[in-house]
């Protein structure tokens, strides 16, 4: 197993103007899997995409600080309440105060989020004067997750689906700066570990549904919380790459189950 530690991962990156990615993973065998949290600018106010593993809790933490000048964080906007992405709430508001909260569930009192102001999947809220849509995703691995769609800059940050594994060295890299692009096998086996029920998933109408998506939505790049992010000039490519890995899984479950026990 690759040797890491909590903070060994690469500076925050500046994806655009007004976002930055901070970059967070761990290893899983010989390759690392993002947890990772991203951060926007609007005017002298900061709201993050979740709040990363605790694992890297201090150095999250110390990035946002560099990253806002030390004005830390006035909002949250929360894909879901797993505890890789809403772990390091009580520390965070510990530093910085009560933020606003924003979380896509049901109840937000039952998801243990009882400070947090419920949006709707499908639905739209300004924050800051901020436009972002709540998007429906075809990944996702709990009923309360959302895709979250952000107008200004025209990034949809997505959890859990449309991650991959990444090897050492390239976890600040985007899809752009990856010699050769995100690999078919890293995107393959992050989702075999990491989504369940995709055994269960129709390739095409997966495929056929995030187009319809990517149609809906004017995107400069796909910011996955699991992964590198995508370039709009590469999601064609992506989403080749995780159709096809869509296949293998389902057939790999099905030639499992046909193994006579």
């Amino acid at each position: 197993m690759s040797e890491m530690r909590a903070g060994d991962a690469e500076p925050t990156v500046r994806l655009l103007a007004d976002v930055e990615w901070v970059s967070e993973c761990y290893p899983v065998g010989e390759l690392h899997e993002h947890v990772s949290v991203y951060l926007i600018h609007e005017g002298d106010r900061h709201i993050i995409i979740d709040t990363g593993s605790f694992y890297h809790r201090e150095s999250i933490a110390g990035k946002l600080r560099e990253a806002t000048l030390g004005r830390g964080v006035q909002a949250l906007i929360l894909s879901h309440s797993d505890y890789p992405h809403s772990g390091n709430i009580p520390a965070l508001r510990r530093e910085w105060g009560d933020f606003e909260i924003f979380a896509c569930c049901g109840d937000p009192q039952i998801q243990g989020l009882p400070y947090a102001t419920q949006c709707r999947i499908g639905g739209q809220r300004e924050i800051f004067g901020r436009l972002f849509s709540f998007v429906d995703p075809p990944l996702a691995d709990r009923s309360h997750t959302s895709w979250i769609y952000d107008h200004g800059s025209k990034v949809l940050f997505a959890a859990d689906g449309f991650g991959n594994y990444h090897v050492p060295g390239e976890c600040a890299l985007t899809s752009l700066e990856i010699p050769g692009g995100i690999r078919s096998g890293d995107i393959h086996g992050y989702h075999r570990d990491n989504v369940g029920w995709m055994r269960y998933v129709d390739p095409a109408r997966l495929r056929a549904t995030l187009e319809r998506m990517f149609e809906r939505f004017d995107i400069a790049l796909v910011a996955p919380v699991h992964g590198n992010p995508v370039a709009a000039s590469e999601l064609g490519g992506y989403l080749d790459e995780l159709t096809e890995a869509a296949r293998r899984i389902v057939a790999e479950y099905v030639e499992r189950d046909a193994v006579p026990r």
